[in-house]
């Protein structure tokens, strides 16, 4: 009876052997499958990033080499032998590409070096299809808003990557035509040295290049296309086979191993886990290699797009908490015409170490651009630093630069956006937005950073045309003021009045505050506009009226250190006194300058004038602000007030407010309010002055008069 449970036991041990044996054969099978099919995938996604990175690294060299205003010249004057030696150099010093082409406006006269051929110029290297092609890339480029386009092609039966763009410096290169302008045109050969490349750099077996209607008899094929599609050749590799290794050192001890079979499948596991992990680190390797600049070290313009792409960068600008620099260096130019190409390599280098050393740990720094960078700020403690770490990029860049024994001044333009809470915006408008600014900036060779505002979307003509109808309205009497009461909220009586600027031009119709007033504040005539409110409250206000006029103040009017003496002699001479005036302003004045913010507000504050903190909440004042100056009100802006009634978060946000300036002894007023229950519920939560349609809306002064007599 023992012996037939012995056997019993050895054939249900055996069975079970056999059907382990059998599952475990089968888990591997398919296990070796998956492993080989996601090697084969990822060599795939390896090979197609060193294609992209090889158009990026060519579309650099075109517009450092294109947009330069000599070689703009050389080319209308038809200087050959100077653009000869200039190409020669070129090929020398870069091992990247192997042609150049420069062709005139309309191709009616065409210049081509070839590596092979050094200085002396070829003729017809490119044909009229060829340039034809290439201008077509460059216009479809022009239409996405990029001035650089990549096109393959063949030349004398060789494949090449061809990048083109406009040759010359222009102030609106989005005003050239593609079709017509000189261009310059860089070409880099897709030949054995392209192909070792790719194969060294991200570890992918047997790469060769093969014509495109030719089909390996093994492995696997990748059409290298531009962006538009065009194809004159492809890559055919050896797929990884990493599920093959992984059978190679276990299949055998398997066999070899019954009894210990389990722990053979454990030793298998670990092998493949070990080379997952490898592949992993070679796919990571190959997308820093595809995301990073490799002169700077930095991020290069994929890398920082992956970047702001990402949820945390989204979810930050969703939330208005984040901001975006955009830098564009000045003098740079000068350097590679003056000292050559390597000089300004080693600039961009000194300058990216100086960049990394003027940031905080946690803020995105990436080369976008030949001499363009760009900074992503995410979270509020970040963005609410962008303008003081805007100032030191450019402070770092302070002193000059020593190269090759010789000295340069390189500085900086630089534009600041936001994503506000009350205004959120997407990272790819912020990057528009400080793009624009810092433009504006080198525009008007600011030394210092440029914030963004709705005025700088105007073109310069329309800007200027702006300012001239702000300055002829101020002569015809365009403008004028309009007054929003502001009530006790106890009960309801008007206590004060906003006192805000319209302005209603002949054809413009009625030009919003936030597009005339930025204008204003660059051509100065602020003033004018600022000291047009005053007189229209000493004119228009009575000496005996029970209620107190706001008046809203700009940050450049803060720059005015006669400011309190003329608003005192201008109510002075209309019989009002500086305590029936309460200043306004918002957070982003504390923000652009404080100290002189602090002394102007001690000035108003001695003076006799209220001062109150407006639209608190849009921006990143800090608290100390409240402490540090004289403020008597908070104005709470019209965000929160929206979203009373949608759940406990934003009541008690509002309650913590009400119990902040009680605890500050400062008076609280609620902007936007525009229902009865609004009204109420503020009243509950201790709000002592409320402002919004529900009270009114803004109202001419005799309008205001009437009501405030139908009240009395």
């Amino acid at each position: 009876m023992g012996q037939s449970l012995d056997s019993q036991l050895g054939r249900y041990i055996n069975v079970a052997t056999l059907v382990s044996l059998i599952a475990s054969v089968l888990v591997i099978y398919f296990f070796v499958g998956a492993l080989n099919r996601g090697a084969a995938e990822t060599d795939r996604q390896l090979l197609t990033a060193g294609i992209q990175t090889t158009i990026h690294h060519n579309e650099t060299w075109v517009a450092d080499y294109g947009w330069w205003s000599v070689a703009l010249e050389r080319l209308d004057a038809g200087d050959v032998d100077v653009l000869s030696d200039s190409m020669a150099s070129s090929f020398s010093d870069h091992l990247g590409f192997d042609f150049v082409v420069m062709s005139r406006a309309n191709d009616t006269l065409t210049y081509s070096w070839h590596r092979d051929s050094g200085q002396t110029p070829l003729d017809h290297l490119l044909t009229p299809d060829d340039l034809a092609n290439l201008r077509s890339d460059l216009a479809r480029a022009y239409a996405e808003g990029s001035f650089i386009g990549s096109h393959m092609l063949t030349v004398r039966g060789q494949p090449y990557l061809a990048s083109v763009t406009l040759v010359g410096e222009y102030e609106n290169r989005a005003a050239t035509d593609p079709l017509t302008g000189p261009i310059l045109v860089i070409g880099t050969a897709l030949d054995e040295r392209f192909v070792n490349e790719m194969q060294t750099r991200f570890l992918v077996e047997d790469v060769s290049l093969i014509p495109m209607d030719t089909t390996p008899s093994h492995g696997s094929r990748l059409p290298i296309a531009d962006n538009a599609g065009h194809a004159v050749a492809q890559l055919s590799w050896t797929p990884s086979q990493p599920g093959n290794e992984t059978l190679r050192y276990s299949f055998l001890p398997l066999l070899a191993y019954i009894i210990v079979f389990f722990a053979g499948a454990q030793i298998l596991v670990h092998r493949a886990r070990k080379l997952g992990r490898s592949a992993e680190r070679n796919e990571r390797r190959a997308l820093r290699a595809a995301t990073t600049d490799t002169l700077s070290g930095l991020p290069n313009r994929l890398g920082f797009n992956r970047y702001i792409e990402g949820e945390a960068a989204r979810q930050a600008a969703t939330s208005g908490e984040a901001a975006v620099i955009y830098i564009d260096l000045n003098g740079f130019k000068a350097v590679n015409d003056k000292a050559g190409h390597q000089a300004g390599d080693e600039v961009i280098r000194i300058v990216s170490d100086k960049f990394r050393a003027a940031l905080p740990d946690g803020v995105h720094i990436a080369r976008v651009g030949g001499d363009e960078f760009a900074c992503a700020l995410t979270g509020q403690a970040y963005a609410s630093q962008a303008l003081p770490i805007a100032r030191a990029l450019s402070a770092s860049l302070r002193d000059p630069f020593e190269i090759g024994g010789r000295h340069f001044d390189i500085g900086a333009a630089i534009g600041v956006a936001w994503s506000r809470p009350d205004a959120p915006k997407t990272f790819a408008q912020l990057v528009n937005d400080a793009d624009l600014a810092m433009y504006r900036a080198k525009a008007d060779q600011l030394e210092q950073p440029l914030c963004f505002d709705a005025s700088l979307g105007l073109e310069k003509d329309a800007r200027c045309s702006l300012e001239a109808d702000i300055e002829a309205g101020l002569e015809r009497n365009e403008f004028r003021v309009v007054y929003q009461p502001i009530a006790r909220a106890r009960d309801g009586k008007i206590v004060s009045v906003e006192a805000l600027l319209r302005w209603e031009h002949p054809t413009r119709g009625a030009v919003p505050p936030d597009v005339f007033i930025g204008v204003a504040e660059r051509s100065r005539l602020i003033r004018r506009l600022g000291d047009f409110v005053v007189d229209s409250v000493c004119r228009e206000i009575p000496k005996q009226a029970g209620f107190t006029v706001s008046i809203n103040l700009s940050p450049t009017q803060l720059k005015d250190p006669d400011l309190c003496v003329r608003y005192l002699e201008k109510l002075g001479a209309a019989g009002l006194t500086a305590s029936q005036i309460e200043l306004e302003l918002t957070e982003t004045v504390l923000v652009d300058d404080f100290e002189q913010a602090k002394q102007r507000l001690h000035e108003f504050n001695a003076a006799g004038f209220r001062v109150n903190l407006d639209d608190f909440g849009t921006g990143f004042a800090s608290m100390g602000y409240l402490h540090m100056l004289p403020f008597s009100k908070i104005k709470v802006d019209k965000s929160f007030i929206d979203a009373l009634g949608k759940g406990e978060g934003p009541n008690k946000m509002l309650q913590a407010l009400a119990l902040l300036g009680d605890a500050l002894n400062l008076d609280m007023v609620a902007e936007g309010v525009e229902t009865e229950s609004q009204a109420a519920m503020l009243r509950l939560l201790g709000f002592e002055y409320l402002q919004g349609w529900h009270f009114g809306a803004p109202m001419t002064a005799r309008a205001l008069a009437d009501r405030m007599n139908s009240a009395a």
